[in-house]
Formats: C-alpha cells, sequence, structure tokens
C-alpha cells in the first residue's frame, strides 16, 4: 500500500526536484505540478522555471527572454510557447 505523504512532505520533495543539478524532465514537472494540485500547495516562482503547455524546464538554450515594460516575456523554443509575467 502506497503511504499518503503530509503536505510539507510533499512540498519538500517539489523543493528537491527542482534543485537537482541536472535539470528535470518534463515527467518530472509534470509530476511535481500534479502533486502540488493534489495538496493545494503554491508553486510561487517555480511555476516561472518551466514552459506551461509543454513542462520544459527553462535553460538559455530552449528559451528565449526579452523584457517590455512592464512584462517578462519567455518564449519557448521547444513548442513556440509565449508565457507573459508581471514585473514588480
Amino acid at each position: 500500500m502506497k503511504q499518503k505523504l503530509s503536505k510539507q512532505e510533499t512540498q519538500e520533495k517539489i523543493n528537491n526536484l527542482f534543485s537537482t543539478k541536472p535539470a528535470p524532465s518534463q515527467k518530472q514537472i509534470k509530476k511535481a505540478k500534479k502533486l502540488a494540485m493534489s495538496k493545494n500547495i503554491k508553486l510561487g516562482r517555480l511555476k516561472k522555471q518551466f514552459c506551461k503547455k509543454c513542462f520544459t524546464f527553462f535553460t538559455p538554450n530552449n528559451s528565449e527572454v526579452r523584457i517590455k515594460k512592464p512584462f517578462k516575456i519567455i518564449q519557448c523554443k521547444n513548442c513556440q510557447h509565449i508565457c507573459r509575467y508581471k514585473i514588480t
């Protein structure tokens, strides 16, 4: 039988996934997002590190970053999706 994780344990597991040296794969990011949604955990700054459409971890090789006041615009080179974040 699977052991149920507490909310805090789930948060630690998600943080460990994103702090690993090799960038997390699309499957790992999808799993982390699903875990966060199941326990109602906000990803906060972590959700700006991957593409919302294809779950690719952003690196300088696979993304293009532009600043147009008041937005930071990140275009994924994998799926051409554009993510816009308000700069505060």
